[in-house]
Order: structure tokens, then C-alpha cells, then sequence
């Protein structure tokens, strides 16, 4: 052991050269060019032959019997540049391909499927379709490992790769890939963790008062055992992750699992680390007269406070870095499992993987006119609201404000009702980038009928445009998903489809459903691709990101204030109720006041309905600006709610929060609390 700690220590004396640093560094650019410019080479030109086969299957049609529909019906495979594609498996399940106008709706599943018999079998086949995926994973692996080099950790990387090996190889060797990825995930984490702290404290090494308070609350983050107890679970956490979800579920609920589970995980470990070290740092500081030898040097309270925050912040930043990008990587490792059929993988690429923003029904609007003479009719009809008037118990004004919320409620819920055995049309506008991308829009609807019984299914029939009518059955008060043609949308980017509530026989004979069927506002609305996965996941991580910075600003602020023990309490007692407070409004919804109880009862009903509802609407922006339900279902976080999340919760609140801190702080005499006593 003697003798490798003694070569690590030559190593490390020869790394600090300038010389030896730039040979390093054009050893890694060479070797890293040979190593990936084959697999980019290859990416490129499968993605090639991919998109090739892709613009052939478009011309494909079962009903007009065109040669690409029979070689693929016939021989299960196509032909490019004279080069016959396909395989026996793809002739099985040609005839799945086609729907009933004899086109092939899923066309890049079955291109990436007839492709999939000349794709390499050393690399994942959906890594190797994106050349430009490759590009990025071949830049990020080549740059931190120059960033290694230039910052001193050549002997970490070095005995990484060492010890790497040592465990990778025997599980290569004995074809255990899911083990092998966990663990390379793993020691791979954990380097790009260490790399970047040190990276940070490199960048903060700028003589500057702020920046010494940061540097140095980065230094305690990597050296105490609570801060390493966090990543260092989280880290471990998050590779083996894959191997706890069931492969035989269909893929996309595989994707969607981790991908909640694992930014879930991330967001919940940086808030909890955040919680404690920003009530630890100062307060225990305060305790042990640390804080003594800073405040004597030219250090103001407020720059202190403002190091402390900006230390946090950018231990955020890391620590989502690095677990956003290990959810990212594994959740591009899980897509390529098998796909249970071609709509599994479907639904995968154009439901989970996207970006994808909600269009509803264009609702007919009450005229001003008409409003106001359905108000009049009715304060005419209903003498007890006169009465109310005519005595001054309710002003008319009041009353009418009611009234008009209530006839436009009703006015909606009527056009959102449809009668057994009528039909209903509905418009919805502003799909020109489905028209564009040419990716199949969804419709999700969730229908109320009769009791609502979920142990009951009922017909419906939708008709998109001048398409047959495609019947489903549905169980109430559950979500459902249907595709829609995208030839059904117009080239005005609208689209017309008429709900029918009743079914159709084997036969085609229709028939009425059962009771009148309804839906809520967001019951039946329409998502379009509008982006990509990439793009969404990064806006989502920012919106985490801001969210961290205010749990860092309370802590701080509580801790500056309060003992620890104290001072976590109150941190979590606000982090919880602004984690808690979407699900107090919908408990609020179903919570009432007795009014037949006694005054003690009701008083007490009313304060806790008044304590819930003023934390629901104070946190709100909390629980609501978002990220993981938005993510996992394929739905666009936009950049107005990023910049919206971090304005209000980022800078609003934690200025608010760490002004109180302050102006607590600065009346504080330290020399009082510090100590034991």
C-alpha cells in the first residue's frame, strides 16, 4: 500500500505542472475522438437509413394495395437505396401497422422496428437513432474529464477508473447489464459531484467576502457527515432504482414511474439537506463562537448572510445537476427495454417523452345583453331576494355579481352536458404545430354519468372530422386517452369533434346510452407535441431550483434567529405546509361547517377551516408551480411559469424570508448566544 500511496503522490506533484495538465488535456481530446467518432459515425448513418424508411412507410396503404403496403404485408420488409430491410418478425406483425384506412398511423415506431434488425448490438438502439444524444454524451464525458485534469483530480480519476473496472468487468463478463449500469451510475455520480464542488470552490476562490462565506460553506457540505449522508443516499439511491420496477409492465409506465419517482427523490434529498445546513451553519456557528473570528474581520452581518445563501445555492445547483442529469440518463436507459407492441412505444415517444400543451373546447360565451335579462328574471321570480334587497339584508349589487357567477357556471355546464342517444360538437383551435410536427394529438377526457359507478363501463362515440366514428367504453370518474388522426385537424390548426353519447352494435346499429353524460372543464381536452423531453426537463429543474432557494433563505433566516432544534422545526413546519398546501384545497372542497352545533363546534370548525385556507392560498405558488405531474405526463412547462416561479418564489419570498432573517440578525448581540450556556 505504501508504495501506490507514494506513486499517487508523484502523480499528483506531476499533475500541478501547466506543462503536464495540457499534455493531459490533448491526451483526452485524442483519445476521446477515437473512442466516440465510430459510435458517432455510426449513429449517423442509422439515424439515416431510420428517417429513409420512415419517409418510405409514409406512402404506404393497405386499402390502395401500393407495392410498399404488399412487400411489408407480403415479406415484412421495405426497400432503401436498392437494400431490402426487414425481418420475419416484422411480416407477423405487419398487419398490426395499418388502421382501417389502410395507413400506418405509428410510423416512426414501425420504422424503428423494421430498422432494429440492422442496428448494432454493442449500443442501445434508441441512444444510437439520436446522433445528436451522442454528440452531447461525447462532449460531457470529454469536458469533465479536462475539467479533472485542470482543477487537480487526475489521481481521483484515475482510481475511479480502477476501481470502476473492478466491478464493472466481472459483471460485463458475466451479462449482468442492469447490475453493471447501476454501479457505473453510481461511481460516476459521485465523481461528477466531488468534480464539480471542486469546480465551484475554484470559482470562488476570488478574494471577496462573499465569496470566502460561500467558499467555505461548500468546503462543510463535502466534509460533514450529515451532508454526505444525504448525497451519498441519493447517489446510491437513484441508479438501482431501475432494478426495483417491474420489466413486464408496458414501457411507458416504466418511464413514468422512475421518472416521478426519480425527480421526486432529488427534489426531497436537496430540500431535506438544504433544511438542515442552512439552519446548521449559522446557528451552530453562533453556538461554537465561530461566528466570532468572521464578524472581527471586515465581514458585514449582511454579506455573511448573503455568502451563506449563495453557498446553498450553488450546492443546489450541484446536487440537481448531478441527480437531474443521473434520472435523465436512466430514464434514456429505460426506453430501451422492449415495448410491450407498437402503441406501447407510441405512447412512449408522443405521450411521455414530449412536450406536449393542452387545447380545450371554445365555449360559447353569454352575451352582456342576455346576462342581464336572465339576472332580471330572476330576482323577479324570487321574492325572498327582493325582500333581501328592499330591507338592505343584501346589496343588489352583491346579489348580482352572484347571480351572474352562477348563470355563466350553469351556462357552461350545459354545453358540457350531453343527453342519451345526442351528440355535441366541439372546437378546439391552435394545433398548427401538431399539423407541423406531424405527431397524433390525444384527447383525454374524464366523463361523469348517472351514480358514477367505477364498477360500470358506457359507450361513447367520437367523430373526428369526417372520419367514421370510433367507439369506446369508459369507466367514469376515470382518465382515458384516445389518439387522434392528425389528418383530422384542419389547415386553420382546428379541429371538430363531435361527442355521441350511446354506442354501436356489431352491427354498426346505434344505440342511446344510458343517462346524461357531463364533464368537468378540464374533462375533455386535446394534447400536441410542441416540444421535445429535453427542453421540458430542463425548465423543470430550474422550477425546482427556485423552489431551493427559498428553502435555503428560510433556513438561513431560522437560523440566524433561533436555536437548530428550533430552527428545523419551523423551517419544516413552512416547507411542509407549502409541499401540503394543493392537497388542502382539495380537502377544504369536501370540508364544511355543522351550522347545527354548538357555538363552541362551529368556532372551532371555522378556525381550522380559516388556518387551512390561509395556508392554501399563502403557499400555493409552491405546491403549484411545477414540475414532476407536468413532466410525467408529457405536458409543457413553459418558460413564463419558470421565470413566474423564480420572480415570486426564488426572489419574492426569499427576499422576504432572508430580510427577516436580517434585520433579526443584525440586532442580535452574538456574544450573548454563543456558547454552550
Amino acid at each position: 500500500m505504501i508504495w501506490i500511496r507514494r506513486a499517487a503522490e508523484r502523480l499528483d506533484r506531476w499533475q500541478e505542472a501547466t506543462r503536464s495538465r495540457i499534455v493531459l488535456t490533448v491526451a483526452i481530446l485524442v483519445f476521446g475522438a477515437l473512442l466516440f467518432s465510430p459510435l458517432i459515425w455510426t449513429s449517423w448513418t442509422f439515424a439515416s437509413t431510420v428517417n429513409d424508411i420512415t419517409l418510405v412507410l409514409r406512402e404506404a396503404n393497405a386499402v390502395d394495395r401500393n407495392p410498399i403496403a404488399i412487400q411489408l404485408l407480403e415479406r415484412g420488409s421495405v426497400t432503401i437505396d436498392g437494400r431490402e430491410i426487414g425481418s420475419v418478425r416484422v411480416q407477423a406483425l405487419a398487419p398490426q401497422f395499418f388502421d382501417e384506412r389502410g395507413a400506418i398511423p405509428e410510423v416512426e415506431a414501425v420504422a424503428s422496428l423494421i430498422a432494429s434488425v440492422i442496428a448494432p448490438q454493442w449500443a442501445p438502439q434508441r441512444l444510437i437513432e439520436s446522433p445528436w444524444l451522442i454528440v452531447s454524451i461525447a462532449c460531457a464525458v470529454i469536458g469533465l474529464a479536462v475539467i479533472a485534469v485542470w482543477v487537480g483530480l487526475v489521481v481521483h480519476l484515475i482510481g475511479l477508473l480502477l476501481v470502476g473496472g473492478c466491478f464493472l468487468v466481472p459483471l460485463w463478463m458475466w451479462g449482468q447489464l442492469g447490475p453493471m449500469v447501476a454501479v457505473g451510475g453510481i461511481i460516476f455520480l459521485f465523481f461528477v459531484f466531488f468534480l464539480l464542488c471542486r469546480l465551484a470552490l475554484a470559482l470562488l476562490s476570488r478574494a471577496s467576502p462573499i465569496n470566502g462565506v460561500a467558499h467555505t460553506l461548500l468546503l462543510e457540505a463535502v466534509r460533514q457527515r450529515i451532508s454526505l449522508g444525504f448525497i451519498g443516499t441519493l447517489l446510491v439511491i437513484l441508479p438501482l432504482i431501475p432494478l426495483w420496477i417491474d420489466a413486464r409492465e408496458p414501457l411507458r409506465y416504466q418511464v413514468q414511474t422512475f421518472l416521478s419517482r426519480g425527480t421526486s427523490l432529488v427534489f426531497i434529498f436537496a430540500a431535506a439537506l438544504t433544511l438542515f445546513l442552512s439552519c446548521a451553519t449559522v446557528a451552530f456557528e453562533i453556538r461554537d463562537r465561530q461566528i466570532w473570528h468572521v464578524l472581527t474581520k471586515p465581514v458585514s452581518r449582511l454579506q455573511y448572510l448573503t455568502g451563506k445563501l449563495l453557498g446553498l445555492s450553488i450546492l443546489n445547483a450541484i446536487v440537481l445537476f448531478v441527480g437531474g442529469t443521473a434520472v435523465f440518463v436512466y430514464v434514456e436507459y429505460l426506453s430501451t427495454r422492449q415495448a410491450a407492441d407498437i402503441a406501447d412505444a407510441a405512447a412512449l415517444r408522443d405521450q411521455v417523452l414530449v412536450a406536449r400543451e393542452v387545447a380545450y373546447p371554445v365555449y360559447e360565451q353569454l352575451q352582456p345583453d342576455q346576462l342581464r335579462g336572465m339576472i332580471d328574471r330572476t330576482i323577479e321570480r324570487d321574492s325572498v331576494l327582493q325582500g333581501d334587497i328592499a330591507d338592505g339584508r343584501r346589496a343588489e349589487s352583491e346579489v348580482r355579481r352572484e347571480l351572474q357567477a352562477t348563470k355563466n357556471q350553469e351556462f357552461l355546464m350545459q354545453q358540457r352536458t350531453i343527453e342519451a342517444g345526442k351528440a355535441r360538437k366541439y372546437v378546439f383551435s391552435g394545433l398548427h404545430e401538431a399539423v407541423r410536427t406531424g405527431a397524433d394529438p390525444v384527447l383525454r377526457y374524464k366523463f361523469h354519468i348517472g351514480r358514477d359507478d367505477s364498477h360500470e363501463t358506457f359507450p361513447a362515440l367520437f367523430v373526428f372530422g369526417e372520419t367514421p366514428p370510433a367507439m369506446v367504453n369508459y369507466v367514469p370518474v376515470q382518465r382515458n386517452v384516445f389518439a387522434i388522426p392528425v389528418d383530422a385537424i384542419g389547415s386553420d390548426g382546428s379541429l371538430t369533434i363531435e361527442l355521441v353519447n350511446g354506442g354501436l352494435t356489431p352491427d354498426r346499429q346505434f344505440y342511446p346510452g344510458t343517462w346524461s353524460l357531463n364533464f368537468d372543464y378540464d374533462g375533455f381536452e386535446v394534447l400536441h407535441r410542441v416540444g421535445g423531453f429535453e427542453a421540458n426537463y430542463m425548465r423543470a429543474l430550474l422550477i425546482d431550483w427556485s423552489k431551493l432557494i427559498f428553502i435555503a433563505a428560510l433556513g438561513i433566516a431560522a437560523g440566524s434567529v433561533l436555536s437548530f432544534p428550533v430552527a428545523v422545526l419551523l423551517a419544516f413546519t413552512v416547507f411542509i405546509s407549502c409541499a401540503l398546501s394543493s392537497y388542502l384545497g382539495i380537502a377544504l372542497e369536501n370540508y364544511y361547517v355543522d351550522e347545527k352545533s354548538d357555538i363552541v363546534t362551529k368556532m372551532f370548525q371555522y378556525t381550522i377551516r380559516g388556518i387551512a385556507g390561509t395556508v392554501r392560498v399563502t403557499f400555493a405558488p409552491f405546491a403549484h408551480a411545477g414540475g414532476t405531474d407536468d413532466l410525467v405526463n408529457g405536458q409543457m412547462i413553459t418558460w413564463f411559469s419558470v421565470f413566474k416561479t423564480f420572480g415570486l418564489v426564488g426572489m419574492l419570498w426569499s427576499m422576504i424570508a432572508f430580510g427577516f432573517g436580517f434585520f433579526t440578525f443584525r440586532r442580535k448581540e452574538i456574544a450573548v448566544y454563543s456558547g454552550n450556556n
